[in-house]
């Protein structure tokens, strides 16, 4: 969930999700003061721990979301670098740090996940202490403007294979976007994308049934999550299931293709005006004109996502074939070698492009 600051802008993988119906923050950890995660009464903010549970010290701030900050943290007992995450008992929105961390131990085992070394609450602040990650899918796209088929083949794969984690564990994820995708660090790390942040998460199996959750449907409610990438379906009114966190991963990998969106530019001083003129806009442009110009599985990717009832389980094997065949006919190999890896070399290969042979 936390990024390297010499890596990033720590951008926005923190904590947008304060809000049931969510403000976009397009770099929430480095966000402007609205955001500083204070209270607005009187009561003056402590000093936040620079020692967490006698073991993990506490380094610079790398940024603030909606309800906390994040800092650089070191273990003491092995030296390895860290980040602590921390939320202030008093302030205006609280009471989730613990809760996502909750969520975020029962994922942790699934590639892909950072891992949560300690949570708890020490003095007036809620703590989750989490591995250090690299630089957000954001930061890289902010400075290649757009990705190559091969790069975003190989983020798609691996996205899928993290959404169909956390729907396997009974959770909706419900925040998918290129702030939330991290890659790794260290010789390994570096080729593997994280899906960070679980503030916004739910579940929607039952824990004792294994019952879904039932349907609901409320035109014009707020939609959880980033807009710009949400479903139809989440703007027609229905509440999030699986399909919708595919259906805005689609989005995302259009995104990185496109380099744009066609409702990117689309504002009103209402959210919810907005919001419909988002949702109109996305209804209008055919699944051919959004990828035009791009591998056709792009568009059948999108054809399964309509295709896909509230309850139904997507079909995760045949979204994982799609981008292996998109790999195959580009006639290039899944080799972690992405369109960044020039600029850092992490995992010390050379940068080269390799062919598949037929």
């Amino acid at each position: 969930m936390v990024a390297a600051k010499n890596d990033s802008c720590y951008s926005a993988a923190l904590d947008e999700e304060a809000e049931e119906e969510q403000e976009e923050d397009e770099c929430a950890y480095y966000s402007s003061d609205e955001h500083d995660g204070t209270s607005p009464s009187e009561c003056p903010q402590p000093p936040h721990p620079r020692l967490v549970e006698e073991r993990f010290k506490v380094g610079e701030k790398l940024g603030s979301g909606s309800y906390s900050e994040v800092f650089s943290a070191t273990d003491k007992k092995t030296g390895e670098a860290l980040a602590v995450k921390m939320e202030w008992q008093k302030a205006e929105k609280t009471d989730k740090l613990l809760k996502e961390a909750e969520l975020h131990k029962e994922l942790q085992h699934g590639k892909g996940i950072p891992r949560v070394w300690w949570s708890g609450s020490q003095g007036e602040y809620n703590l989750m202490v989490l591995d250090l990650l690299g630089p957000s899918l954001d930061d890289l796209f902010k400075k290649h403007k757009k990705f190559s088929v091969k790069t975003v083949a190989m983020v798609a794969k691996q996205l899928i294979t993290r959404l169909q984690h956390v729907h396997k564990c009974g959770i909706l994820y419900r925040d998918v976007k290129l702030h939330n995708s991290l890659m790794g660090v260290g010789e390994k790390g570096s080729r593997r994308v994280y899906l960070v942040d679980f503030g916004l998460s739910k579940r929607y199996l039952d824990r004792t049934t294994g019952d879904h959750h039932k349907c609901q449907f409320e035109k014009g409610r707020g939609i959880a999550g980033t807009v710009r990438y949400s479903s139809p379906f989440l703007h027609e009114g229905y509440d999030a299931s699986r399909r919708d966190d595919l259906f805005a991963l689609g989005y995302v990998l259009t995104h990185l293709l496109r380099g744009d969106l066609p409702w990117l530019n689309i504002s009103d001083k209402h959210k919810k005006v907005r919001n419909m003129r988002i949702g109109k806009r996305k209804s209008e442009i055919s699944d051919e004109e959004l990828c035009k110009g791009f591998p056709p599985q792009f568009v059948s990717y999108f054809r399964h996502m309509r295709s896909l009832g509230f309850y139904d389980e997507p079909d995760y094997r045949c979204l994982q074939d799609l981008f292996d065949n998109v790999l195959e006919e580009e006639r290039v190999e899944y080799d972690y070698v992405y369109d960044w890896t020039e600029d850092n070399p992490q995992d010390g290969r050379p940068v080269k492009k390799r062919r598949l042979g037929k």
